[in-house]
């Protein structure tokens, strides 16, 4: 049966089977490639999360990096700021003698100006400063910075914490807003960014979700974290060798006739790291005469000399040429007994080496000559004499600090004698000069006068019109030349005339506003008075005769003929062939909370300009020659507005509107407390050593001494106290040109000298005072007598023996690789080394110019001309490394080398042994930021 059954089934039809299996067949292939695809699909999906996810991952922490490189570069840069810093002060004055720093005094030191500095810093310490500083970190722009939660907390020695925290305001301003914790501020052991975010963001759609591994929608991952800033826990190290120094060796350059440098020709870069002193070549040095006291050869040559002639002689101080010269200054202290100025497109920029600020003393600050000038500075200036903004789009910027325009004298204290005596001056004189009377003047249009950084701007002077000294092409008759002592080749002739007020201490194209340039002159009314004024009477142009409002404005100064017309008295003036013609305001008080008449008119002018009819303005702009004549001026302000509370001023202030139009401030709106303002000034790290860097007391009792001496000038009882204010800054000024310090000298008996004394002032009692030259008819002259302050020069080298030995020395002391120059006349400086590096002391009585072959020197120059600069160099004070030179040239048997300690410096004393250290710290060029700074509290994120 079962046998049966098997062979049935071998004969059954099979053909439908086979179809079956083709239909299963075909059904599991294509699942099979369909899961293959979908497979496939989602390893591209997969891929594509992956790859976004490592993007944004990889993306911030870049991002994140960055700002950690960012800090830490910023780092670096304050880390070698306290280094030197530090390097400059090792050597310390102290119990009437300087003495070297130990190792760990200076680390010390060292720790403490890094954390200042980084906490000084607006950069990160300002919360809507520090995010613009962390979003320039990132290159990504698909990384943003994440700040809601951020805040820059300081941590002092005691554990406590203060913070700034991130606000958002309107409009999307940020602020920060402080704790009022108290902790102490200078000693800061830690600096935290805490909670900086970087984030990136990620749009899926809903095809990029059609898998499902991941819903359509934004993705962020962001990382927090926080930065960490503690001071150094390494020591570095300090060269203590060296000698018992002076500040003289914190001095980079020291020139008696300035500082030059020129950009004409090819692109010159000068940066200057180190206090200065520099002299101009053409008022003030009558020490030059005598031979115990002469400090150049300068006045003694037969070749053409300039003395004022040409802007670098007359405008020498520091004068920097070309609109490819850029000269930067990195110096707490610079004495400039002469002008701080930028010609021809020129750029100057200045700040404090050791601190952000600089402390100037200049007699003037000029942008002259073609288009383009920039000063730039971050300084207390203390200016003698005026500020101009000649050229036209001149700029200049105080981007912090102080300013004093102290002077408000206008004596001229010019003193020609040796140029005279010497046949150095021409009998015309050729001399360009300013003189006293400090005020703020804007002459090139399209300018910009930036002051808003200041806290605190006074200006004793007024700007002049220059009677005193005229042009003399304008003298065409030989008779009349020969008369005023002029030859053919002469620029200037002195005349009788005194100098007339404008009335304005900050004024705009002051040379214009008054001149009457377009009113008919009077017939047969020119009258020479008994003081040499030409007095002519004009007649009011005809289209002023019937406005009101400009009749008004000459009430006081006009009077009525019977035919109607309206005449005015004036003084002619010829300048290059034109006639100008001046109002005659007589410069008294007129009873008006102490406001002059010249002043008054200003103001009235101004009103006018500004509020008058169309039609009446067109005609004063006319008048005053004033046509498209833009400036932007902005002036130190409260809460935006000028309100006078930082400004003290004796005459005028121009000041400007929001919609550009000026208008005037009377000096009886300036509210400034000068005295207290010049305290404040004091109070600067830089000017702390001015007054000998003894601690608080110390200094402040000092500084009353100074006050107090400054007050024995004349009869105190009838000054104000800006005329007192100024009797005080001019008395440091003397101070520092002399010995550059602001603080009285002893002499040979143990006795402080006056800077009145020293500035030939006789004494009378308990106070000084001081009279001109007086001329055979009893007048006084047109200068004074200002044979006195033996420059600083003098004081520290004994010139005497270089040019009695006429010495020319050039040494190499091999200990320091250093070269020692001695030269009576000039010096051109040179490198051999491939990287044009050179460092030395160089003393020579003629010019000092550096050869294209030197990029870098380091060191001090000391020059009885002028220090030129005609190509890129980097100059350098190293007050430890002077000190160390000097005292291996001390221990030299070498008699070249020994000589500079033995004869040539005065006064100079070998270091003791006990003052030297040994040095056990690491080299700062192998320290690192990742040393000390750190992230914490890194978190990863994704939404």
């Amino acid at each position: 049966m079962l046998k049966k059954l098997k062979n049935k089934l071998k004969l059954a039809d099979n053909r439908g089977s086979s179809f079956v299996l083709v239909i299963v067949s075909a059904t599991f292939l294509s699942i099979l490639v369909s899961a293959l695809l979908m497979g496939t699909l989602l390893a591209y999906k997969l891929r594509f999360y992956k790859l976004n996810s490592l993007n944004n991952f990889y993306s911030v922490e870049k991002a994140m990096d960055e700002i950690y490189a960012g800090i830490g570069a910023a780092t670096n840069e304050h880390l070698y700021s306290a280094y030197t810093t530090t390097a400059e002060i090792v050597v310390y004055y102290k119990d009437g003698q300087y003495n070297n720093l130990t190792e760990d005094e200076a680390n010390d030191l060292f720790k403490q100006f890094f954390m200042q500095g980084i906490k000084s810093d607006k950069t990160f310490s300002n919360m809507p400063t520090l995010i613009e500083t962390l979003k320039g970190y990132i290159t990504d722009p698909d990384v943003s910075l994440a700040c809601d939660n951020l805040r820059i907390v300081f941590k002092d020695k005691e554990g406590r914490e203060k913070y700034i925290k991130y606000v958002a305001g309107k409009n999307g301003k940020v602020t920060g807003v402080a704790s009022a914790n108290t902790i102490d501020e200078n000693n800061i052991e830690e600096i935290t960014f805490r909670n900086i975010g970087v984030k990136r963001t990620i749009t899926l759609s809903s095809t990029d979700s059609a898998s499902g591994a991941m819903a359509p929608g934004t993705y962020v991952q962001t990382i927090t974290t926080d930065l960490v800033l503690k001071k150094p826990e390494y020591n570095v190290s300090f060269d203590m060798a060296g000698a018992n120094s002076d500040s003289l060796y914190n001095y980079a350059l020291l020139a008696d006739m300035g500082l030059q440098v020129s950009g004409t020709a090819a692109d010159t870069e000068v940066n200057i790291k180190g206090n200065i002193y520099t002299a101009s070549d053409y008022y003030n040095k009558d020490y030059n005469g005598k031979t115990d006291t002469k400090v150049t050869n300068e006045y003694s040559r037969t070749v053409e000399t300039k003395w004022g002639s040409t802007d670098e002689s007359a405008y020498s101080g520091i004068f920097v040429q070309g609109d490819r010269a850029n000269l930067t200054l990195n110096s707490d202290i610079i004495v400039n007994s002469g002008s701080l100025a930028a010609f021809d497109g020129a750029e100057i920029n200045l700040s404090g080496r050791t601190s952000l600020l600089s402390e100037l003393w200049t007699d003037n600050i000029i942008i002259g000559g073609d288009e383009g000038g920039q000063i730039k500075a971050a300084a207390n200036a203390y200016v003698y004499d005026d500020t101009e903004l000649n050229a036209e789009k001149s700029e200049l910027t105080f981007t912090r600090g102080t300013y004093f325009g102290y002077s408000y004298t206008a004596d001229d204290v010019r003193s020609i004698n040796l140029l005279r005596t010497s046949g150095n001056l021409a009998t015309g004189f050729k001399l360009k000069s300013h003189f006293s009377d400090s005020a703020i003047i804007v002459n090139g249009k399209n300018s910009t006068l930036d002051l808003s950084s200041l806290e605190s701007l006074y200006i004793a002077g007024k700007s002049y019109i220059e009677f005193s000294k005229i042009a003399a092409n304008t003298i065409t008759d030989e008779k009349e030349r020969k008369n005023f002592g002029l030859t053919k080749d002469s620029d200037y002739a002195f005349t009788a005339l005194n100098d007339y007020s404008t009335g304005q201490s900050l004024d705009v194209k002051s040379n214009q506003l008054i001149f009457l340039t377009q009113w008919d002159l009077y017939d047969n009314t020119e009258v020479v008075d008994e003081n040499g004024y030409t007095h002519v009477t004009l007649k009011f142009p005809k289209t002023f005769s019937n406005d009101v409002q400009i009749n008004k404005l000459y009430t006081d100064f006009v009077k009525q003929l019977t035919s109607n017309n309206y005449i005015v008295e004036a003084i002619k003036e010829t300048v290059s062939g034109h006639d100008y013609y001046y109002l005659y305001i007589q410069d008294g008080d007129n009873n008006k909370d102490g406001v002059n008449d010249a002043e008054e008119f200003v103001e009235k002018y101004y009103d006018l300009l500004n509020t008058g009819i169309d039609e009446t303005k067109k005609k004063l702009y006319n008048v005053a020659n004033y046509e498209n004549f833009e400036v932007k001026l902005l002036l130190p302000s409260k809460d935006g507005d000028v309100d006078g509370s930082k400004i003290k001023t004796s005459g005028a202030v121009t000041a400007q509107n929001s919609d550009n139009s000026l208008f005037v401030k009377a000096s009886a709106d300036t509210s400034l407390q000068v005295d207290t303002a010049l305290k404040n000034a004091t109070g600067s790290k830089t000017f702390s050593v001015l007054l000998g860097n003894k601690g608080i007391t110390e200094n402040n009792n000092t500084f009353a001494d100074i006050k107090k001496n400054s007050e024995a000038l004349g009869d105190q009882t009838t000054l104000s106290k800006e005329e007192k204010v100024s009797n005080q800054i001019n008395y440091m000024y003397i101070n520092m040109k002399d010995h550059l310090s602001v603080v009285d000298k002893k002499d040979d008996t143990d006795t402080d000298v006056s800077a009145w004394e020293v500035a030939g002032y006789t004494k009378n009692g308990s106070t000084y005072t001081y009279a001109p030259i007086k001329g055979s008819d009893g007048k006084n002259l047109d200068t004074f007598d200002y044979n006195y302050s033996l420059t600083p020069l003098t004081k520290y080298v004994d010139y005497d023996k270089i040019f009695s030995k006429n010495l020319s020395i050039n040494k190499v002391e091999p200990e320091t690789n250093a070269v020692v120059i001695i030269n009576a006349n000039d010096v051109t400086l040179k490198s051999t080394a491939a990287d044009g590096a050179l460092q030395g002391i160089v003393i020579c009585g003629g010019n000092v110019t550096f050869d294209k072959s030197v990029k870098s020197f380091r060191g001090m120059i000391i020059s009885g001309a002028k220090i030129i600069c005609n190509s890129s160099v980097d100059i350098s004070a190293d007050a430890s490394f002077t000190a160390t030179v000097l005292e291996e040239c001390s221990k030299s048997d070498v008699e070249d080398l020994s000589l500079i300690t033995r004869e040539i410096l005065k006064n100079y004393v070998k270091v003791d042994d006990k003052n030297n250290s040994e040095v056990s710290g690491s080299s700062l060029s192998d320290i690192s930021y990742s040393d000390i700074l750190a992230f914490q509290n890194w978190k990863k994120n994704v939404e």
